[in-house]
């Protein structure tokens, strides 16, 4: 069997093939399925389920990648059951919903729909504190292949709504705003980098061209109008490897040096997760970490996570990432 994985919209494009499948035995066989990508090349190690929640990695014997990375064939041993075949993990918008509703039910965080996608799907948001001054936001999910970092993201907001002494303080002075996915028609028409509108949502920051961004321009609208300060910003996302990337000290911040302040602390305590932090000049790409920072000259991130990066890493660091972050801010004299 061979399937072609196409983007889109035409290359040039972000090379990160989506694709997922299912293949129905009606007997014990071994299936051969080849992809062979059209405007990209084989990038994720594919993952298997048999029921779309648990998720193992092919084997990398079962996995014959052409050099070129136009193609890969996977070898797959079928018992009677049906198995899925992913790019990556599937976290669709109906788990994002059970997991705000789950999150809302358990904690103090209050569950609100920002508003509608291009295609009227819900935007939904957790908040708590609404009255106070000071504000962490964090965003999710702009990319649609990017699950790494939804991991990521699940793990260190529930760290902030957790029912524990620090969170407990931190909550009782900070607003936190937590919008785990803004992209949720890119997932579910399987796309490789864009919404609907056939724009990528972390370029349309400033520009607010589709009605994904511009529910976020009506909400920092409100924030500034109310009087708020935004003082930390997050937004997660999936690379090759794990990487922050933030301002370099060209762009000095509000309070200065806090970003840097964060990861050395979070590093120390961290294992098994390496990363990097990645001071770079602040562009004129439309991004959402340029944009917080021009608009606001606060410490901001793209906190990426590497496509392979043990999952069960990846969310023990995002604890310690969470947990740092909480304890520094609550020192800043704001």
């Amino acid at each position: 069997m061979r399937l072609d994985i196409r983007p889109e919209s035409e290359p040039p494009i972000n090379d990160s093939p989506w694709y997922a499948f299912r293949i129905t035995p009606s007997q014990p066989t071994t299936a051969q399925v080849t992809l062979r990508y059209r405007g990209g090349h084989h990038r994720y190690v594919p993952k298997l389920s048999h029921d779309g929640l648990y998720w193992w990695p092919a084997n990398e014997q079962h996995v014959a990648a052409k050099a070129s990375g136009r193609a890969a064939t996977l070898t797959i041993e079928l018992d009677d059951s049906a198995v899925y075949v992913a790019g990556q993990e599937l976290i669709t918008p109906p788990m994002y919903e059970q997991w705000t509703a789950t999150v809302a039910r358990k904690t103090d965080a209050a569950l609100s729909i920002l508003g509608e996608s291009l295609k009227g799907q819900a935007i939904r948001m957790l908040s708590v504190n609404d009255a106070a001054r000071d504000v962490l936001f964090i965003i999710g999910r702009q990319h649609p292949p990017e699950v790494s970092g939804a991991f990521a993201f699940f793990a260190f907001a529930e760290t902030l709504f957790a029912d524990t002494e620090l969170a407990r303080e931190f909550r009782g002075r900070f607003r936190i705003i937590a919008i785990p996915l803004l992209n949720p028609d890119g997932i579910n028409g399987g796309n490789w980098r864009h919404n609907l509108g056939g724009a990528d949502l972390n370029r349309d920051w400033g520009p607010f061209t589709q009605p994904e961004t511009r529910l976020v321009r009506d909400l920092l609208a409100e924030i500034d109008a109310g009087g708020q300060h935004i003082r930390f910003f997050l937004d997660f996302h999936s690379t090759k490897q794990n990487v922050f990337y933030t301002q370099n000290d060209k762009f000095p911040t509000d309070p200065p040096g806090l970003m840097n302040e964060w990861l050395d602390r979070a590093a120390k305590r961290v294992q098994n997760y390496e990363f990097e932090n990645k001071q770079n000049d602040v562009s004129e790409q439309a991004n959402s970490k340029n944009y917080m920072y021009m608009r606001y000259r606060i410490p901001t991130a793209t906190y990426e996570v590497g496509d392979e990066t043990d999952r069960n890493a990846t969310q023990d660091a995002a604890v310690v990432f969470a947990e740092e972050l909480m304890s520094l801010l609550l020192e800043q004299d704001f």
